[in-house]
């Protein structure tokens, strides 16, 4: 190869490795950024009148024949209520360049909208019905809504019974809309690939004094793949729409009351559980596909000009050769 062709490769090289460098209008979208989260509580978030009749009390050995079943047949009624577990792949920190991340919480939120004395797990009063988050940034003193979401207790977990039979609840993504990505995007793309990681955490004391601290409840996993930022571009409105009441991956125990004590109207001091006071924790994670000219420069970083060329003309062929 001689020295004016070496010239003309590397100059193309070098208006790729600029092309690279360019990114998307959807990306970066990061300046004076501010993201709000808000739960707004909700009176009987629990229906009882959709839940499902169940016997006055649960049976006891004696009146399900007196005998057990034995191991092989006594629980065969419960083998479908197994999960398979499912390998989901999440975003990997690989080159920071098209990654970012960003977290948000509140604390001190009350689960239920009255104490009990009935027990740290008395569902009755539920309040909280989910929450949002939303981030926004400044553009030429313009807000401009990067992301907004919400997140609601699925409700189907209520006719369910799970909340008030196993002391857990769901949640569901009630609306989400991506307009731009915190992390870079590649020139000429217009998606986002984003998880969602919600935690749920409680600190309480029972009834025998024991203290436990920032106690996880349960967590929430939501992973959308090429999700589009362009709200213009087709496939944009249908995208999201199809997201709507879409199930959360987990579940979490609902909140333990917190035992203490109550004030009566009459000034007498009763033992009671507390409101169930908790916190939550979310955890966002974006990141874009790496372009063509930018993985060679990933791959080619601190190398010489030689090499350089060797690689972009191996690539090329590759490139080419793909095609």
């Amino acid at each position: 190869m001689n020295k004016k062709y070496s010239l003309i490769v590397l100059f193309f090289g070098l208006i790729w490795l600029a092309a690279g460098c360019a990114g998307s209008k959807f990306g970066s979208a990061k300046k004076n950024e501010k993201v709000v989260m808000l739960a707004p509580p909700k009176r009987d978030v629990i229906n009882f009148a959709l839940l499902k009749k169940q016997q006055e009390q649960p049976q006891k050995l004696a009146s399900r024949g007196g005998v057990s079943r034995g191991a092989e047949t006594a629980f065969a009624g419960s083998l479908v209520s197994i999960g398979v577990t499912a390998v989901k792949q999440v975003i990997a920190n690989e080159h920071k360049k098209y990654f970012a991340e960003w977290k948000q919480g509140l604390n001190d939120l009350y689960f239920y909208d009255q104490p009990s004395a009935e027990g740290p797990f008395d569902p009755t009063g539920m309040q909280f019905n989910g929450f949002s988050i939303t981030r926004t940034f400044k553009d030429q003193d313009k807000t401009i809504t990067a992301l907004t979401a919400e997140f609601e207790v699925d409700k189907d977990s209520v006719p369910a019974n799970e909340i008030i039979n196993d002391a857990i609840f769901r949640l569901k993504l009630k609306n989400i809309k991506i307009n731009f990505s915190k992390a870079k995007v590649p020139q000429g793309r217009d998606t986002v690939n984003i998880d969602f990681n919600i935690i749920f955490t409680t600190s309480y004391i029972n009834k025998d004094g024991q203290m436990f601290k920032d106690a996880e409840l349960g967590s929430f996993m939501l992973r959308l793949r090429k999700a589009p930022l362009d709200s213009t571009s087709a496939g944009y409105k249908e995208y999201y729409d199809k997201l709507k009441n879409k199930r959360l991956d987990g579940k979490c125990f609902i909140v333990p009351r917190s035992y203490g004590h109550y004030k009566t109207p009459d000034d007498n001091i009763i033992s009671l559980y507390n409101q169930g006071m908790f916190s939550i924790a979310v955890d966002v994670k974006e990141c874009s596909k790496d372009s063509f000219v930018n993985e060679m420069l990933i791959n080619t970083a601190g190398s010489g000009v030689d090499l350089i060329r060797d690689v972009i003309m191996e690539n090329v062929k590759k490139k080419v050769g793909d095609n």
